[in-house]
């Protein structure tokens, strides 16, 4: 009996787990840099983040959370990044399709790049790794 009754625990447990997948579609990226574009005070890189859920998952929140500051590099140089972001500016959303894409950016401060060093160690291809906490919440027994 007690097995009967584990094991049915188990299978409606088991049924109860969705899958909710989320990768990012585009890295961050910054456009090439050149030291004549450098006329802005933020300088913007953008990704897109995708989230794919089955029927059973909607309703469902996702919360996003992203580090205060961050480093990039195109090799030679390293800059700070001030700041990164969404789209949306409460940095949740309520799961209400099958796939959906997310904009995230990154800013960056022009001082930060050009200070005074020679055009072939400010120009290239800025890269980093930004740590995003992604949290899902359901309502209970749904």
């Amino acid at each position: 009996m007690k097995n009967l009754i584990l094991s049915l625990f188990l299978i409606t447990n088991i049924l109860s787990f969705a899958k909710v997948e989320i990768k990012i579609l585009e890295p961050l990226r910054f456009e090439y840099l050149s030291t004549k574009k450098l006329t802005n005070e933020k300088i913007a890189g953008y990704g897109t983040i995708e989230i794919r859920a089955e029927k059973s998952d909607f309703g469902k929140k996702i919360t996003f959370d992203f580090p205060k500051s961050g480093l990039m590099t195109n090799r030679k140089k390293w800059v700070k990044v001030e700041k990164y972001g969404m789209e949306i500016p409460e940095k949740e959303i309520i799961l209400s399709q099958e796939v959906e894409h997310i904009k995230f950016y990154a800013l960056l401060d022009k001082r930060d790049i050009d200070k005074g060093e020679e055009a072939k160690i400010i120009e290239g291809e800025y890269t980093g790794y930004a740590p995003i906490i992604i949290s899902e919440y359901s309502k209970i027994g749904g």
